[in-house]
């Protein structure tokens, strides 16, 4: 079960004031764990309950559809059953419901399809050719080139650049060569040609919703002053993370002109400290700007934390100066020192001789607090790394050891062994001659084919020149001559069965499931819901071909179009299971809004966190940027605001790890950000702890490591 912010009974003084803020504008700073999401959700009860404000006159805007749904609810919670509800979205669906409902007075189809990212790849994939193009031509395979150029679009949007701004801007530009004219002049042409072909398909990006709607409120008055007539308080949560075109929208709806006399409000609440979304196009600069903009704006900060001890906190603030001056406190010349509520054991920085003895560490720390903390269970540990696949180490050694785990907001289903299994099947029953997703399916465990039988087939294939078909058909096992059996069935109904029979029908006739289903564990429920998931992107897919073809699809449309999908990068989230009682591994991103009692931050040395900035293959040009650039190193920053954020996250205890030795020829460097917590690094050499007697964990298993560090 994740560990949300638990709700207090009270608001504490700068709360209320936020809460009861009259009219105007208002900037509440708030930083982690002072109840900023309560603050807003406790300002939509008290305007309908005490104000007798009409819900449809309120507007909540926040970042992501679970942020929006968790608003819904909470403020589901403390109204009574029944009441209307207030406009609570994010940005892109709110502009999404505007566009549905107004976007035809500006000639917008309001049937459009939304394209995904793997959409717009497809889009841009099929008419690639046509385009003609010269200086971008791929030599090879276009797949990144498609990526970088479908990034730099994006990031065109957030900055609200239209392709008739960049036409202009390159028209107007100087070159150092006629070979970086062709290339912005085809940047320019790719960037319209995009924008005609979403249009005649009907269809837009995310990144389009919020120009468009721009675009819409500013073309037609009329319309704006509608709006801006409803909403008579607005409300942001997560401002730091709003780009600079959502930030127009929230200017259009209440203009910076307006003031405290006006009887509309508007409250945005953020921290920059926790502005971690620069790659999504986020921009720290709006926070930073908005007493600016606003002159006549109030401000109220939150400082007290009810989540983390003070030494935590004392050692995240410390951190987090180093990112002076393009900070709040640094242009405001206010404090953002939070006060804690609790104190409790301090902060943490261990370092190993290895990864290996990194991963023990860790195991052995867990074991060790919930022999020493009985009220602790496994959910109220968390281990956060900067990349997914820093997490792989702790998930080897979780399983070895028996400890319950759960990946969170990890994304890589078509990943995941089992979903891999059953596309390596769907595969071969198109074509038999694909000898590496063939060996996949003989190795399937449900099948039962003995390993001497598969190893005598290659060998036989390889010492005869011939395909491992060819072998798989002439096999005397019964395991095998089932296998053929099977797929020879299903290719003479490739034409004739839906992909979702399909693969139910794969998954039964080899009793796929039954590996998982001997045993009730967490990873076999974890795999299980997985092939569901898989079968829900099969359903929709079929839908979608029919809708836009009239026709059904085939399972070669199937594979065809997951080949394509993959390519372009899509590979959505894995299952999880909510409510359950497991060890907690994420990256710092998805841990953003959580809490728990145990934190472990690992892998902390130079390369790994901060990350190597390796920025955008096509940069926009600083010309075109509208947001304000921070002075100092805008990677460094953000990745240290990650950091902050990590540390925040915990409760009681916190763990930095790292080791000295990750398997190359030099030894690591640690992390920058170590220092500037004002903490000692302590050195945990495994040889002094095998000396003394080993530690047995709660089922038996010994531990390289022993106490003697909480």
């Amino acid at each position: 079960m994740l560990h949300m912010p638990k709700i207090k009974t009270e608001l504490n003084e700068e709360q209320l004031k936020a809460v009861k803020h009259k009219s105007g504008p208002v900037l509440v700073v708030a930083g982690a764990g002072t109840g900023k999401t309560r603050v807003i959700t406790e300002r939509i009860r008290y305007l309908i309950k005490e104000k007798n404000v009409d819900p449809q006159e309120i507007l909540a805007l926040t970042f992501t559809e679970k942020a929006a749904q968790e608003m819904v609810d909470r403020v589901g919670d403390i109204m009574p059953l029944g009441y209307e509800e207030p406009w609570v979205y994010t940005f892109h669906s709110f502009a999404d419901r505007i566009l549905k409902e107004k976007g035809i007075e500006i000639g917008i189809d309001p049937s459009y399809k939304i394209l995904s990212p793997s959409d717009q790849w497809l889009l841009l994939r099929k008419n690639l050719f046509d385009l003609k193009l010269k200086y971008f031509r791929p030599l090879g395979n276009p797949t990144k080139f498609i990526s970088a150029i479908l990034t730099f679009i994006s990031r065109l949007q957030d900055e609200n650049v239209s392709p008739e701004e960049l036409l202009e801007f390159v028209k107007h530009s100087n070159y150092t060569s006629d070979e970086e004219k062709q290339r912005w002049e085809e940047l320019s042409y790719i960037y319209s040609e995009y924008e005609r072909l979403k249009i005649e398909s009907s269809a837009m990006d995310f990144g389009n919703l919020i120009i468009w709607v721009i675009k819409l409120l500013n073309v037609r008055p009329n319309i704006l002053a509608e709006y801006k007539n409803q909403f008579k308080h607005i409300l942001v949560d997560e401002f730091q993370d709003t780009n600079y075109a959502q930030y127009e929208l929230i200017k259009l709806l209440f203009p910076t002109k307006e003031t405290k006399e006006s009887e509309r409000s508007l409250l945005v609440v953020g921290d920059d400290s926790q502005s971690i979304y620069k790659f999504r196009g986020a921009a720290v600069s709006n926070i930073l700007q908005f007493m600016e903009d606003y002159k006549d704006s109030k401000m109220i900060t939150l400082l007290k934390n009810y989540r983390s001890t003070q030494e935590i906190l004392d050692a995240a603030y410390k951190l987090i100066q180093n990112n002076n001056p393009d900070t709040l406190e640094s242009k405001l010349g206010i404090s953002k020192k939070l006060i804690g509520i609790n104190s409790g054991s301090n902060p943490k920085i261990l370092q190993t001789e290895t990864l290996e003895d990194e991963v023990e560490l860790v195991i052995s720390k867990i074991l060790e607090i919930l022999a020493k903390e009985p009220q602790y269970t496994y959910k109220d540990f968390a281990i956060l790394a900067r990349a997914n696949n820093h997490l792989d180490p702790f998930v080897m050694a979780l399983r070895k050891y028996g400890l319950p785990y759960q990946l969170v907001g990890n994304r890589g289903l078509y990943d995941r062994d089992e979903v891999r299994d059953i596309l390596a099947f769907l595969r071969v029953i198109i074509n038999t001659q694909d000898g590496i997703n063939l060996y996949r399916v003989l190795n399937i465990e449900s099948l039962e084919i003995p390993y001497k039988e598969i190893s005598e087939l290659l060998s036989k294939s390889r010492y005869e020149k011939t395909d491992l078909w060819e072998q798989v058909k002439k096999s005397k096992d019964e395991k095998v001559a089932f296998l053929v059996k099977t797929i020879e069935g299903f290719q003479k109904n490739i034409t004739k069965n839906t992909p979702t029979e399909m693969v139910f029908e794969v998954v039964n006739s080899t009793n796929y499931l039954n590996q998982f289903l001997e045993e009730e564990t967490i990873e076999n429920e974890l795999c299980i819901k997985n092939l569901n998931l898989f079968l829900q992107r099969v359903q929709k897919f079929e839908v979608d071909y029919h809708n836009e073809t009239g026709e059904m699809p085939t399972v070669v449309n199937l594979v065809d179009y997951l080949d394509m999908i993959i390519e372009a990068g899509e590979n959505p989230a894995q299952a999880e299971i909510e409510d359950i009682d497991t060890i907690n591994l994420m990256t710092v991103h998805s841990s953003k809004g959580l809490e728990f009692p145990v934190v472990f931050m690992v892998n902390l040395v130079s390369g790994r966190f901060p990350t190597r900035n390796q920025g955008d293959t096509i940069e926009v040009p600083e010309e075109l940027i509208k947001e304000t650039l921070p002075t100092g190193n805008e990677h460094i920053q953000e990745e240290r605001r990650l950091f902050y954020v990590g540390m925040t996250r915990a409760q009681k205890y916190l763990f930095m790890t790292l080791g000295k030795n990750y398997g190359g020829k030099r030894d690591t460097i640690p992390s920058g950000y170590l220092q500037e917590t004002g903490l000692k690094i302590q050195e945990v050499k495994s040889t002094d702890k095998e000396k003394k007697s080993k530690q047995s964990s709660l089922f038996g298993v010994e531990t390289k490591f022993r106490g003697g560090i909480l």
